[in-house]
């Protein structure tokens, strides 16, 4: 299921709104047209995304299917590299409320 937020590049956490505003902003950058595999996946993503009810199918029932583990392969593939960072000392001992006496 983490690879349908990942096709859309959302979080686990997403609204349904947000979730349907990014289906379709990929959807215009990406038009079945010009770039059919990717649209298949973007449809694929929202398909199981899209509502409370789907979301616990795929959760329950999308894990088993082989057509899950290739997108979520896929997905993890073309995913944008995070970029880490590292707090400094200042910023940790600001946070416990040392520096603020």
């Amino acid at each position: 299921m983490l690879a349908h937020y990942l096709v859309l590049g959302l979080a686990p956490t997403a609204s349904p709104k947000d979730i349907r505003k990014r289906y379709l902003e990929l959807i215009r950058l990406y038009p079945p047209s010009r770039h059919p595999k990717r649209s298949q996946r973007i449809v694929a993503a929202y398909e199981a995304l899209k509502d409370d009810r789907s979301r616990l199918q795929s959760s329950l029932f999308g894990v088993g299917r082989c057509g899950d583990f290739d997108l979520a392969l896929n997905a993890l593939l073309e995913a944008p590299a995070r970029k880490r960072s590292t707090p400094g000392l200042k910023a940790l001992i600001s946070s416990e409320g040392i520096l603020d006496e």
